[in-house]
């Protein structure tokens, strides 16, 4: 959520989904992966009796927040909160730069075949010079398209074969 007259930036994230923020050609992480690696979600999923078994929940989510997956968030006595996955978000308040550039935000397929540091750039070179002129709707097409898509599942291990949902959102200066 963004709050002009606060100048603030409201981020809430529950998964592995992401955002970040380009601002004066620079990429911010503005949220973070919930992986079963972190020591508050080992405690939180341990405590209520399961396990990381190969990097995943159970054996089965290599994610430890979601919407969804209800068989995970079944344990008896526990809290949504305190369940093995749970939806209970994290949330982050920034200020807004004065050069804020643009938001962006994607789903875990997106993520896959970019870092962070490399979707600010590629974002960054396809605004160019008149980011008001872009055709962002073009600009998320070609990057789920041509960028992150597998053209050969078998070739890319799987790379780029993950659902994919991106959304960009540019500020004026």
């Amino acid at each position: 959520m963004v709050d002009y007259s606060q100048k603030k930036l409201f981020v809430a994230n529950a998964g592995d989904s992401r955002c970040v923020m380009g601002a004066g050609g620079k990429c911010t992480p503005l949220s973070f992966d919930h992986k079963p690696e972190g020591q508050v979600e080992i405690d939180r999923i341990t405590k209520c009796g399961s396990q990381i078994i190969d990097g995943r929940v159970d054996g089965n989510l290599n994610l430890t927040r979601a919407l969804g997956d209800l068989k995970h968030k079944q344990k008896l006595n526990f809290t949504p909160e305190e369940q093995p996955i749970t939806a209970n978000p994290d949330t982050y308040e920034y200020e807004m730069p004065a050069d804020l550039d643009f938001v962006f935000m994607g789903c875990d397929g997106v993520w896959e075949r970019k870092t962070n540091e490399e979707m600010v750039a590629w974002i960054y070179e396809r605004l160019g010079a008149s980011k008001d002129k872009a055709d962002l709707g073009e600009i998320c097409a070609d990057l789920l398209k041509n960028e992150c898509l597998s053209p050969d599942h078998a070739q890319t291990g799987g790379l780029g074969c993950d659902n994919m949902t991106c959304i960009l959102i540019v500020f004026a200066q």
